[in-house]
């Protein structure tokens, strides 16, 4: 069974309001935990945070610092590199090519052929080839090669340092502030009587069912036969025979290998969807409320209007 409440708080009837009323001044005047007669209700007290006015010194550390500026001066020695440039001739001796172009006269014979009123001859014909003819001398070759001679100079160098002294002294600097201070105290909250619906329900299944229509389906097999070409042969002999004069006729068979090809069937077990008719019963249950309303009181504590002062 599945129980159900509707807490809708309603007010009492008018015939049970005076006897609350008049359970709740007895209950107040003894002891304050029931106020309420007929639900047994009482009151509790709580904790509540106030903030009261106040002020108070608020202190802080600080640090006075004073100074005292003075000049010192300080010299040190200090290096200074001084350089001079001079130069310095060397010489070497270097091998210079020096040429020349001489003439020669040369000869080589020539034929000339006669030519009209001028006879034919021998003869020699010359010619000056150009020839260069060189040979090496020593010359001394010189450049003037720098060099830097660099030696340290001691100079006085002073400079003028600023000094600042300081001495930090504690102090506390003080102010007021106002501030809220928090303080608790006690308040006091009673419970009410309360009627509400209660639903106490019941559920029944009603089962209803209905049969399908659902086909039995399973695998089987049937043969499946293709023709197939298949190369098939025959052997046949036939007699050959040769006369020998010393063995007489001596014959042998001599095979021959005659093939062809023919159609055979060739068969396989192909798989396939066999189905055969069937039925299915599909059962559905519906739920039904079957329930009763009645009529509870219970104790409910009211919205707390007192709350916790939350500025300090």
């Amino acid at each position: 069974m599945v129980t159900l409440r509707l807490a809708a708080a309603e007010p009492l009837s008018p015939l049970v309001n005076p006897l609350v009323n008049a359970g709740t001044k007895i209950a107040e005047g003894t002891a304050d935990y029931v106020v309420d007669l007929l639900c047994g209700c009482g009151c509790r007290f709580y904790d509540v945070n106030t903030c009261l006015p106040d002020t108070r010194q608020v202190c802080k550390d600080i640090i006075k610092t004073k100074c005292k500026k003075k000049e010192n001066v300080e010299c040190k020695d200090e290096y200074k590199e001084e350089c001079k440039v001079t130069y310095k001739e060397a010489c070497h001796k270097e091998k210079k090519k020096q040429c020349k172009t001489e003439y020669k006269e040369v000869c080589k014979p020539v034929y000339k052929a006669p030519s009209y009123n001028v006879p034919g001859y021998n003869g020699e014909e010359c010619s000056k080839v150009p020839e260069e003819k060189c040979h090496y001398v020593e010359e001394n070759i010189c450049q003037k090669i720098p060099e830097k001679k660099c030696h340290s100079v001691k100079v006085p160098r002073c400079l003028t340092i600023p000094e600042e002294t300081c001495r930090d002294i504690p102090d506390q600097a003080c102010h007021p502030v106002p501030v809220l201070r928090p303080v608790k105290k006690l308040a006091k909250e009673c419970q009410y009587c309360a009627a509400y619906e209660d639903v106490v329900i019941d559920y029944h299944f009603d089962k209803t069912c209905q049969r399908l229509k659902k086909p039995l389906c399973y695998t089987a097999h049937r043969e499946v036969c293709t023709p197939e070409s298949k190369e098939h042969c025959d052997t046949t002999y036939t007699e050959e025979c040769q006369v020998d004069y010393a063995k007489g006729k001596q014959c042998t068979k001599v095979p021959h290998k005659k093939c062809s090809y023919v159609q055979v069937p060739k068969c396989t077990k192909v798989p396939y969807q066999k189905c055969e008719e069937g039925y299915e019963d599909k059962c559905k249950e519906t739920p039904r409320k079957v329930g009763e309303a009645v009529t509870r009181h219970r104790c409910e504590w009211p919205e707390r209007t007192v709350r916790d002062d939350t500025r300090c």
